[in-house]
């Protein structure tokens, strides 16, 4: 994999990537009185009720009335980096020319756009920045995701991620957060996957 270094001058900085993931589930998307969330129907409503410990004990793979799922805590856990230097100098991009809907309505959010902008300005500006989102396919994961990348995927590993934290999948995305990723275990939530004989056999014994 291509790696970018245009951060390799900072010092590397221990972030427990638990802690990160946990603050994402639980961040607060709003709600909108035309959604289907109800009172707290909505993702983020329900792991506010949660611990840290609840999602560390969750199981990684579950199949009900024969249907995998797979934690989506479990699966960022284990497939991303979280990247500090990073994601300050996005804070600090965002900071310097902040949106306001009065003040300064042609300013900087932590929004698709503006984060599909930085990405191209400071991650991969010899790259087309490209967005998928999982609802749009047939996956295992507990939660949607979105996330940003350079190219074609496996050419590089640096991506901007968010959860879909919302009751409806036009709305309910987090901010986004900057990771380094492995593919392999990133993209690793295929239905088709985990539905096959065989790995169906191996998880279901583990959890017998």
């Amino acid at each position: 994999m291509k790696k970018n270094n245009i951060f390799s001058g900072g010092e590397e900085k221990p972030d427990n990537i638990d802690n990160v993931i946990y603050e994402m589930l639980t961040e607060n998307t709003g709600i909108h009185m035309l959604d289907s969330g109800g009172k707290d129907g909505r993702a983020w409503q329900r792991n506010q009720k949660r611990t840290l410990k609840d999602f560390q004990n969750d199981k990684y793979i579950s199949y009900e009335d024969d249907y995998p799922t797979k934690s989506l805590f479990h699966h960022l856990s284990e497939s991303c980096e979280y990247l500090p230097d990073e994601n300050k100098k996005l804070t600090d991009w965002i900071s310097e020319n902040k949106y306001h809907y009065i003040d300064n309505p042609e300013g900087r959010e932590n929004s698709w756009s503006d984060v599909e902008e930085f990405m191209k300005n400071f991650i991969y500006p010899d790259s087309k920045i490209n967005c998928h989102y999982t609802y749009n396919e047939e996956t295992v994961l507990s939660q949607d995701i979105q996330f940003l990348y350079g190219g074609d995927i496996y050419d590089n590993d640096i991506i901007a991620l968010s959860i879909h934290n919302g009751a409806d999948a036009r709305g309910g995305l987090t901010d986004y957060k900057l990771f380094k990723v492995d593919w392999d275990m990133f993209l690793n939530y295929s239905l088709d996957y985990y539905n096959d004989e065989d790995t169906r056999e191996m998880y279901q014994d583990k959890l017998a």
